[in-house]
């Protein structure tokens, strides 16, 4: 009774306060350490999705003098709202005025409003300090004095978990744009996981094996010995066996060097092999029946120096099983010996694929530089890849998403269709981990995009 009487008093707090036509989204990052660049090229994105809902634009004041048939301006969304500094936007709402000037290069640039959506959304930032323990206060923070209806962070899984725990304890949707690791959402109805986690990456490949390239039988060649090679292949099989698709064998190698000695090691020990989790010792003519057996093999590689590896057991598995076609993760991605991953039709998943001549991208592309002063190309290349998670997350939640005096209910992002963003796709399928995945191809020596 004292729960429901405070939960009451609450709302009438927010009535008070709170508009119903408005979306708060909760916003917590670091902003010191090794971390910072990549919280603010992630805060921008999610800061350029919300101006843009909100109906703001940036452009540049033409230059005396510029004659208007001669030149074209792009008209850019964004607002105004401490600039692009996350620690001016501590305890903030980062929507302010409708307009503002500010200087990119030695163009002057204008901020306006120009119509916007029915209701508006507003952020709302807390940093988190160098203690993953300080994002679970951070989450509190921003559910008890701002009342936001949805939190987006933090990065890493260590810092996730306590938070997704306290935004689960209060029932308000948490999503974890980057985290992996399948503990910050698992268990959970309120946290989601917008990055496929390693496990998912893993399944996601085993069941376009059967149901996108219609195989039968994969083999497996992994690394034990590395966290994301072992757990990809754990999805893989765990899939592989719900969608019948044979696994026949596996190789699991004892470290990176392998990659590029496969046909040395099977020959020096052919009990390399497992066959349903069994190994026995075999001679050279079962070996080399038994490696006949897969249609093909699934190579999830991961580490330093993973194109190395990739290319070293290109040149093995085209030795000792020719004429198998390669299965791969995003380490996969933009290799320099195409002509190799061609031959063996190497076929991948990959989270993040920008397409660079998308009208819709060079348009980010160009806010981005209007409120920042930089492109994303510019920047690290996960500070790159950030800035577009942001972005589309963002644009994710807001396209599904509004306003209620009620909590928000976590079926609504389940049940959402896939969103095609800018350089990742979101759709949940049910569940509370992202299920949507780029799948690619090496075909006449360049790369295909398959779904």
């Amino acid at each position: 009774e004292a729960k429901a009487l405070l939960e009451r008093a609450e709302n009438r707090i927010q009535d008070g306060t709170q508009a119903r036509d408005t979306l708060r989204i909760g916003v917590t990052l670091p902003i010191s350490g090794a971390r910072a660049s990549l919280s603010q090229a992630l805060f921008n994105g999610i800061r350029l999705a919300v101006e843009e809902h909100n109906g703001l634009r940036r452009r540049f004041l033409r230059p005396s003098g510029l004659q208007p048939s001669a030149d074209t301006f792009e008209v850019y969304d964004t607002e105004e709202g401490h600039r692009d500094s996350l620690s001016e936007a501590e305890g903030a709402t980062t929507v302010a005025a409708s307009t503002d000037t500010t200087q990119v290069d030695s163009m002057r640039v204008v901020t306006e409003r120009v119509g916007g959506s029915d209701w508006a959304a507003k952020m709302y930032f807390r940093q988190i300090g160098d203690r993953p323990e300080s994002a679970g206060a951070a989450v509190d923070s921003l559910v008890r004095r701002d009342r936001v209806d949805v939190i987006l962070g933090p990065i890493g899984s260590a810092a996730a978990r306590p938070a997704a725990q306290r935004a689960e304890g209060a029932e308000v949707l948490l999503v974890a744009p980057v985290a992996t690791d399948e503990s910050v959402s698992k268990g959970r109805d309120h946290v989601f996981q917008a990055n496929p986690t390693i496990l998912t990456r893993g399944r996601v490949m085993a069941r376009f094996a059967k149901n996108g390239i219609l195989l039968d039988r994969a083999g497996i060649i992994y690394e034990p010995g590395n966290s994301y090679s072992k757990r990809m292949a754990e999805g893989f099989q765990e899939a592989a066996q719900r969608h019948d698709l044979e696994v026949p064998l596996t190789i699991p190698l004892q470290n990176s060097q392998d990659w590029s000695r496969l046909p040395a090691l099977i020959e020096e020990d052919s009990t390399l092999i497992e066959t349903d989790s069994i190994r026995a010792r075999r001679n050279s003519a079962t070996t080399d029946s038994l490696m006949a057996v897969p249609e093909a093999y699934y190579l999830p590689v991961s580490g330093r120096e993973a194109a190395g590896k990739i290319q070293g057991a290109l040149t093995g598995m085209r030795q000792i099983f020719p004429e198998k076609r390669a299965l791969g993760n995003a380490e996969w991605h933009d290799l320099s010996f195409v002509d190799v991953a061609s031959s063996v039709a190497a076929t991948y998943t990959n989270g993040f694929f920008v397409q660079t001549d998308r009208s819709a991208v060079q348009r980010f592309v160009r806010r981005y530089r209007m409120l920042t002063g930089t492109t994303p190309d510019e920047l690290s290349t996960d500070g790159r890849r950030l800035a577009y998670t942001g972005y589309d997350v963002a644009r994710f939640l807001l396209s599904v998403l509004s306003p209620s005096p009620t909590r928000l209910d976590p079926q609504t992002l389940r049940t959402a269709p896939t969103y095609e963003g800018l350089g990742v796709r979101i759709g949940f399928e049910g569940e509370n981990r992202n299920q949507a995945l780029f799948i690619h191809r090496y075909w006449n020596k360049r790369i295909e995009l398959l779904r």
